[in-house]
């Protein structure tokens, strides 16, 4: 592909790929559960996060609980966020490098999220892997690697921030854990030297 083309005539099969498999696997909750609000139990004997005695024993749970949603707002707000996100770091950065990106933010999302969980809880969603995402856009910025405005973030941290503290149920741990790994990876995995979302 000509490098010279505009970042959003680039193709984005990790976004894809992500999408359809959440949409797919919450498809198949509601039908087992034959409801867009998915119980607990169906969570977490899908794959959901559990008190961390649980994890110890079933490890898998840290990833598979980022492909799992209790609702139909709850997986659209990710899906959302992963396409605002989400597809100009993909055709930034790359798919690989985006697919790692994702799937390591929902991993520390998950570990913090259990971490910090002293209570029974199930806890599940791709909101550990988009908050990564927003993380890295953030790591892109402070390397001088996007140029989009500070606003950008003010109204998108403050959002997301917002969300995590004050909607019922949300796991800011989660958020928090992804958001920090998608951050600390995005100086890692820095594409090259400069590319531009707004292309």
């Amino acid at each position: 592909m000509d490098p010279a083309e505009p970042q959003r005539f680039k193709p984005i099969p990790g976004f894809w790929l992500i999408l359809i498999a959440n949409v797919a696997i919450y498809a198949a909750l509601v039908m087992v559960d034959g409801d867009t609000n998915i119980g607990a139990r169906t969570i977490a004997t899908w794959g959901g996060l559990l008190p961390q005695p649980f994890m110890e024993e079933e490890p898998w749970r840290y990833l598979t609980a980022g492909f799992l949603h209790f609702s139909l707002v709850h997986i659209t707000a990710n899906m959302i966020c992963l396409l605002a996100w989400g597809v100009p770091l993909e055709r930034g950065m790359g798919t690989l490098r985006f697919l790692l990106l994702f799937l390591a933010s929902i991993l520390g999302g998950s570990f913090l999220s259990v971490a910090m969980h002293e209570a029974p809880f199930i806890g599940a969603g791709a909101s550990g892997g988009t908050s990564g995402l927003l993380g890295a856009l953030m790591g892109l910025w402070f390397l001088g690697r996007i140029g989009v405005p500070t606003s950008f973030f003010v109204i998108n941290i403050g959002l997301n921030v917002g969300v995590a503290l004050f909607a019922p149920g949300v796991d800011w741990q989660a958020h928090l854990g992804g958001f920090i790994t998608g951050f600390v990876l995005a100086l890692l995995l820095a594409p090259r030297p400069h590319w531009n979302m707004r292309d």
